[in-house]
């Protein structure tokens, strides 16, 4: 079993075939070192209709749109939190003020401490001087 995407993209490097052949200085081998799948020189060297599927990188022979025989995996995070638990107990105060404030980063990621700027500041161009102040300022 190979991802419908993965045999068109080695569809679509079938059809290169012809200009690269054989040398993979003509191939550049990208379909190889990006997708892990069969480039053009390496396709040429094979018998028509029979890639060896230990060719195709693993990734896109498990790759599977359908959710028979699957079941939600259960995550924990129980040994984490005594694991928390033990090394704020560990921590000197302010260590334990830095971990309290992250934790409620993630806990309340929703709210926002942070407020804007009361007047918008202008961040460009900097500020003219006619010719008058020019000279007082030469002299």
């Amino acid at each position: 079993m190979v991802s419908r995407y993965a045999l068109n993209q080695i569809a679509a490097e079938f059809e290169r075939v012809n200009y690269a052949g054989i040398d993979s200085s003509r191939c550049g081998c990208i379909m190889k070192t990006t997708y892990g799948l069969s480039c053009a020189c390496e396709l040429a060297r094979y018998v028509v209709g029979s890639i060896p599927l230990d060719t195709v990188h693993m990734f896109w022979q498990r790759l599977s749109f359908s959710d028979q025989g699957l079941s939600e995996p259960k995550v924990y995070i129980t040994e984490e939190m005594k694991d928390i638990s033990k090394w704020f107990e560990d921590l000197d105060i302010c260590g334990k003020v830095t971990l309290n404030s992250k934790l409620w980063e993630i806990t309340y990621r929703d709210l926002n401490l942070r407020c804007a700027p009361p007047e918008k500041v202008k961040t460009k161009g900097a500020k003219k001087i006619d010719d008058q102040t020019r000279k007082m300022n030469e002299t």
